[in-house]
């Protein structure tokens, strides 16, 4: 299903945000907002992913903008525009 793409497109988002950060285990991510999400191609049961995602500016004020990228083998097959929030844990 899509929702899990975009999970998991997101999932890969949030390590790449907290990995930029000194002590990553000490912050979570929460994702605030999803935008222009395209679905391009089919995604079928045995299609191995791949996903690309990259910073869209660096991190402000615990705020992160990002752009995510799936493939199956080199077609994009799905895409999103994806902020989230950088909280310390308690």
């Amino acid at each position: 299903p899509g929702v899990l793409q975009v999970e998991a497109m997101a999932q890969c988002g949030g390590l790449l945000v907290l990995n930029q950060l000194e002590e990553p285990e000490r912050w979570s991510t929460y994702f605030m907002k999803l935008d222009d999400v395209k679905f391009r191609k089919k995604v079928v049961p045995g299609d191995t992913l791949l996903f690309r995602v990259e910073l869209l500016a660096p991190v402000r004020h615990g705020i992160s903008s990002m752009k995510g990228y799936m493939f199956v083998g080199d077609q994009v097959v799905a895409e999103a525009t994806f902020t989230a929030q950088i909280v310390k844990n308690k």
